[in-house]
């Protein structure tokens, strides 16, 4: 963020010295007011003199109204700017995340880092910030030019504006605190509906509409008595505000024509209007206040992503551009927030093979193909491809010849072809249509109406169908080594045949490591590796 912010100084500092010019001037114009109330209305060039002052005021008008526009533009194009880098830098922070860090936030805080929060930080910079920094500019420039008309006559406007701006920021802060009980409020209304709607079968069967009723109607009273409290305390300082201001004018007034009478008519009007002047922008200023404890914990948390160590370089190491798919595991040890989970795990798997890991839920299944795949690093131990060390050879090779499909295909809201290209040009239609044809499935795609330019979220293609997609998409990237999750689960008997004949294909050219539970797919293997509590139990050699 500091880096952002000195990348862009100067356009600030540009911004610093027009909020000066703006406020200079509009704290100008009623000084010309003063002078012109001051003026001898008696002399020949009476005339002369009044359209002087109102060219003045006309002039400072106008130049107030172009800077201030200008201004406008400037910061809102630096802000936007300053913003589009940190929206940019957050992202690539996420994405440069190893996996360990991606486990410590949910996808839904990672969007609100990015969104929400980010915009958060506009409202901070543009709207708080601008507007502090340029309310107390105004108010510094107000308190000058009262010191400078009369200095008894300000004392007595600045401590009316002290007493007034005081009684705001009490209320301020009350009102924002009844404005939190009014959000728990909400919230605990927001869950006992969606609690109420989850659960409209029980409701309905159980006859409890009555009693649901009655529980959402103790909570929307409660709400509206906190909200009749806001209502009472919103408007009742206003009252006050106006009195105590009348009273402070009329003591500028008693002051002029009875303390002190050679005070000039323009000093006491320049006076009288900066008094009044002034609690606009402290008002300004305490209404932001709250909003600016939501942004400092925005800009917080944003900072939390952005000092996240550790990040995966995926260009470190040697690139290998062909790994024929030999692997073996040599005494590998793996610990999850100090949770062994691998335990002393060895064997090895030879080129053009299809090996299933087999094993209960939670025995360490994925947790093989994660350290693999170099997704987590290992404690111990050694992972070798073609005698190759893992931990030597560069991510990004790495992951260049291993193809994962996991048991939930990853299918965007796109058409066909590109969630088959992810953006690769070398992948042609008639690449496509080729193994399309040769896989047999040639079923699916007639049936879609737009061909390969079928919108998939538009389409209505089965669990099944979405994994072929998935499963052609791996094949026509070409990689030396599969990884299948569980890839014929929740699948027909007609659909899984089809995925096994198109892995059966794969292994005539590519390693493949199955992790499966289905009979059928243990079956058909080459070996089987059995895991029993984050340890090899049994390997089973078919061949």
């Amino acid at each position: 963020m500091k880096k952002i912010i000195i990348k862009h100084i100067k356009s600030l500092i540009f911004v610093s010295l027009l909020l000066i010019i703006c406020n200079l001037l509009s704290t100008v114009h009623p000084y010309i007011l003063k002078q012109t109330l001051e003026l001898d209305f008696s002399s020949n060039n009476i005339q002369n003199e009044i359209l002087k002052y109102i060219l003045m005021y006309l002039s400072v008008h106008t130049l107030l109204v172009l800077f201030k526009n200008y201004n406008n533009i400037v910061i809102n194009k630096a802000i936007c700017t300053m913003l589009k880098e940190l929206r940019q830098k957050v992202f690539e922070k996420v994405l440069n995340f190893k996996m360990i860090t991606f486990n410590k936030y949910n996808s839904s805080e990672l969007y609100t880092r990015l969104t929400d929060d980010i915009n958060n930080l506009f409202d901070l910079f543009f709207g708080i910030v601008y507007i502090f920094v340029n309310n107390i500019l105004h108010i510094v420039f107000i308190f000058f030019m009262m010191f400078t008309a009369n200095k008894s006559l300000a004392l007595i406007g600045g401590a009316t504006i002290v007493i007034t701006s005081t009684i705001s920021l009490i209320s301020s802060k009350i009102l924002g605190n009844i404005d939190n009980e009014i959000m728990k409020k909400r919230d605990k209304e927001n869950k006992q509906f969606s609690e109420l709607y989850n659960k409209n079968k029980l409701t309905y069967l159980f006859n409890l509409q009555n009693q649901n009723i009655e529980r959402m109607d103790k909570l929307l009273y409660s709400e509206l008595n906190i909200r009749h409290r806001y209502t009472f305390l919103n408007h009742f300082p206003y009252w006050l505000l106006m009195v105590i201001q009348a009273i402070g004018i009329y003591a500028i007034i008693y002051y002029s024509l009875n303390i002190d009478t050679s005070i000039s008519l323009g000093s006491i009007y320049l006076v009288l209007f900066y008094t009044k002047e002034c609690r606009a922008p402290l008002q300004d200023i305490f209404n932001k206040l709250e909003e600016l404890q939501t942004c400092i914990n925005s800009y917080k948390r944003i900072k939390v992503i952005l000092r996240e160590k550790n990040d995966e370089v995926i260009e470190d190491g040697e690139y290998i551009q062909d790994l024929n798919g030999n692997i073996e595991f040599k005494n590998v040890y793996m610990r999850y927030d100090k949770e062994l989970v691998l335990e002393n795990i060895s064997f090895i798997i030879n080129k053009g093979t299809k090996v299933t890991v087999a094993g209960r839920t939670g025995a360490g299944k994925t947790t093989i193909t994660n350290v693999l795949m170099k997704l987590y690093d290992i404690e111990s131990g050694k992972i070798l491809i073609d005698n190759q060390d893992i931990s030597k050879i560069s991510t990004k090779s790495l992951r260049e010849n291993v193809s994962y499909i996991s048991q939930t295909p990853y299918i965007f809201a796109d058409t066909v072809r590109n969630n088959i290209t992810l953006g690769n040009k070398k992948i042609t239609d008639e690449k496509i249509n080729s193994l399309i044809d040769e896989i047999e499935v040639e079923n699916l795609f007639n049936k879609l109406e737009n061909g390969l330019d079928t919108e998939i979220k538009l389409s209505k293609l089965s669990y099944g169908e979405l994994q072929i997609i998935a499963f052609i998409r791996a094949i026509l990237h070409k990689a030396n080594i599969y990884i299948f999750d569980e890839p014929t689960s929740n699948m027909d008997l007609q659909t899984e045949k089809m995925i096994q004949n198109i892995i059966d294909k794969i292994t005539q050219k590519s390693t493949v490591i199955i992790i499966a539970h289905r009979k059928s797919t243990i079956e058909s293997s080459d070996k089987i590796i059995y895991l029993k509590n984050g340890k090899v139990d049994m390997i089973v050699n078919k061949t």
